[in-house]
C-alpha cells in the first residue's frame, strides 16, 4: 500500500509507487489511524527530477487536474477516494482562479461534505498555479 515505516508507532509515512519520490525531505503523506494527512500536491508530484527539471502542463485546468489526480493516488493507495476527504487547504498562484477552481472542485467532489481554505502565494516552481493539501477520514465506508 505504499506505506514506508513508522514513527512513534502510530504515525505511518505513505509514499505510492504510483507517484515520484518528494523532491524534498517530507511524505507524500502520513497516515495517523484512520485519518490520513496528504502533502501539498501539484502537477509536479508524478514527475521524476528536481524541481527544477519538472515540466509543467501550461494551462490552470491541466494543472489542477493533474493535481487532484495525484491526491487520488495517495488516497487510494490507502483504500480511500476523493469522496473521503474533510478538508482542503487550496494556494494559488492568482485570486483569479478561484472561479474555476470552484467549478474543479463541483466536478471532482460533488458531495460536499469537506471544508477548505484558499490562498494566494508564489511558488517554488515558478509557472505552477496550484497546490492543494488534502486530510481525508477513511474510517467509514458510505453508500454511493
Amino acid at each position: 500500500m505504499g506505506n514506508t515505516g513508522t514513527k512513534n508507532g502510530a504515525v505511518v509515512a505513505v509514499n505510492p509507487s504510483t507517484l515520484a519520490a518528494p523532491a524534498g525531505h517530507f511524505d507524500r503523506a502520513v497516515r495517523i489511524g484512520d485519518f490520513l494527512h496528504i502533502s501539498g500536491t501539484s502537477a509536479l508530484t508524478n514527475l521524476t527530477g528536481t524541481v527544477e527539471e519538472r515540466i509543467l502542463p501550461e494551462g490552470f485546468r491541466e494543472q489542477a487536474d493533474a493535481t487532484f489526480d495525484n491526491i487520488e493516488k495517495v488516497l487510494v493507495s490507502q483504500g480511500g477516494s476523493l469522496a473521503d476527504i474533510y478538508e482542503i487547504r487550496v494556494t494559488l498562484s492568482d485570486r483569479d482562479l478561484f472561479g474555476p477552481l470552484n467549478e474543479i472542485l463541483k466536478e471532482r467532489m460533488p458531495a460536499r461534505g469537506f471544508i477548505g481554505s484558499g490562498y494566494v502565494a508564489g511558488f517554488m516552481a515558478p509557472h505552477m498555479k496550484i497546490e492543494v493539501e488534502a486530510h481525508a477520514y477513511l474510517g467509514l465506508t458510505t453508500a454511493g
